[in-house]
């Protein structure tokens, strides 16, 4: 075989390097082409977006490894196994639309980075039987094709789904403008830890908390408040009814469980089974075992005047119903008046809570609230000697009307209008500085569609009601450090002098130079 002769005129007149820069071109097209199919596959990019929107937190992670914490014994077998089942092939869910595609990379750091979590990807048109026996509890349950759904799996990742699973609309992991409509922060985070967290109740049941749903008073049942019960399911909590007529509350409650009141039409009783009034067993519930509680009461609901007491005890008291001429629209449903949280200034609690929620810009989206009702906020000295010796309460307002609301009816003085309380008590400071077991939340909101997600539109409401879930489950969970991730607003504006510069550049002048220094370089060689 004749040894080519790496000499001069061979580099000279480009026979050999005509052939060096093909194959060095066909090199980085190869390189390239690899490069980009095992980042595909392993996750390997580098997050430039200014909230970090690629990539997970310290925060997530932190909270995550908690939640698969749940079983803390040496058999493998009894932790807690995750399958992230999406429902279409990996190619085709991480390019259907721009917003699978974000979480679809937040779902694959997740899965390489934990063991105990595994995607699954099931193309659901191939296969509707394995769907319907999996992932439908009703015939009108049935998951689209965008739906995200988290389930319980055994050590070898088989489907345990009789066991737990819940399943989330693509949407509900982003957060929405209002007005427009528009996209405006990327939630997964919070979503997708509020999915596991619901799961690890599951195999928890034992510290799982319980949302005590009252009943007995005229209040929609569970089955009518399915949005309530899955919002509850996903932060954590097992939703049970309770009719305190007839029954007490279980002797051992759960540390962070609650109470629900919800549209009740007729007052708390005195004459119960037991010989207990409803309002003592709901005040022991909150002040003795920490027990936190909601209240929705809007402008349909009658004046109760024993619950209007026992919430007074809480710093609010029921107000009539608010108009607002400037902030309002009507509808088949009634009055809908306008709320901005941005009014929300006061309040060390409120406002940390509110911008976990709904972030820290002063042009907050609005939210709408149907035939709402004023709550009226007490002065502290109102409440003081309830709350004596080492105890501390703090009631603020959690959502304000504007300044051009209209009550109904009289407000007591030296009272604050709102349409929605928060309400911290610690019964013993010095016990709550060393273990945090004396501390309960209650809130009340005016308003019986506060998370109807048809007025609901940004999901601030649902995002608010999700982070209180966590402050008042003190004890188990809480994600107090996750915040959703706002888009970037950094495009650059071009004018059209300029596009056409930068065109006649990139199609033109770059070109013609390189064709110029070509000839040069080929004309000398040819006379060399």
């Amino acid at each position: 075989m004749k040894k080519i002769n790496f000499n001069k005129r061979n580099l000279k007149y480009g026979g050999f390097s005509i052939a060096l820069t093909a194959l060095i071109v066909a090199a980085v097209i190869v390189v390239n082409v690899a490069v980009t199919s095992l980042g595909n596959t392993f996750s390997w990019f580098s997050d430039l977006t200014g909230s970090s929107i690629y990539s997970v937190s310290d925060a997530f992670d932190k909270n995550l490894n908690e939640i698969m914490s749940v079983n803390n014994d040496s058999d493998e077998k009894n932790d807690l196994y995750i399958n992230i089942v999406l429902l279409m092939e990996e190619d085709s869910f991480r390019d259907y639309n721009v917003y699978t595609y974000y979480v679809y990379h937040t779902l694959k750091q997740i899965d390489r980075d934990n063991d105990h979590i595994n995607i699954k990807y099931i193309n659901s048109l191939q296969n509707p039987e394995y769907i319907q026996d999996k992932y439908m509890k009703s015939s009108s349950d049935a998951p689209a094709i965008t739906d995200v759904i988290f389930e319980i799996a055994d050590a070898e990742g088989n489907s345990m789904s009789n066991v737990g699973y819940n399943k989330h609309t693509i949407n509900s992991f982003y957060m929405l403008d209002t007005e427009s409509g528009s996209v405006v922060g990327y939630n997964a985070e919070t979503k997708i830890l509020s999915a596991l967290a619901q799961l690890a109740g599951k195999v928890g049941e034992d510290t799982m908390p319980v949302a005590y749903v009252l009943q007995g008073h005229g209040e929609p049942t569970i089955d009518q408040i399915a949005d309530w019960k899955v919002l509850f399911e996903d932060a954590g909590f097992r939703v049970e009814k309770i009719n305190l007529v007839e029954e007490d509350f279980p002797e051992k409650i759960t540390k962070g469980s609650l109470l629900f009141i919800n549209q009740p039409q007729t007052d708390l009783s005195d004459n119960t089974k037991s010989g207990k009034s409803e309002m003592q067993k709901i005040r022991s519930f909150a002040a003795t075992t920490y027990g936190n509680v909601i209240t929705m009461l809007d402008a349909n609901v009658p004046y109760l005047p024993t619950l209007d007491a026992l919430m007074s005890e809480w710093g609010v008291g029921m107000g009539g119903a608010i108009s607002d001429d400037e902030h309002s629209v009507s509808g088949s449903h009634g009055l809908k008046v306008f709320a901005d949280y941005s009014l929300t200034v006061d309040g060390s609690t409120a406002k940390s809570l509110l911008e976990k929620a709904t972030g820290t810009s002063e042009n907050r989206a609005h939210t709408l609230f149907t035939n709402p009702r004023a709550m009226f906020v007490y002065p502290k000295s109102k409440i003081d000697y309830i709350y004596t010796g080492n105890s501390k309460v703090a009631t603020e307002i959690l959502l304000a009307p504007y300044d051009t609301a209209k009550i109904n009816g009289e407000i007591p003085s030296s009272t604050q209008v709102a349409l929605a309380t928060l309400t911290r008590i610690i019964q013993d400071v010095n016990e709550w500085n060393d273990t945090g077991l004396t501390e309960y939340y209650v809130i009340c909101i005016g308003s019986s569609n506060f998370i109807d997600s048809s007025l609901d539109k940004t999901n601030y409401n649902k995002t608010l009601i999700y982070q209180a879930l966590n402050l008042m489950w003190s004890g188990a969970l809480t994600f107090d450090d996750i915040t959703y991730k706002a888009f970037d607003k950094n495009g650059l504006s071009v004018t059209t002098e300029q596009t056409n510069a930068w065109m006649v550049a990139c199609v033109a002048v770059i070109p013609a130079i390189f064709l110029v220094a070509g000839t040069i370089v080929w004309v000398r060689r040819r006379h060399s």
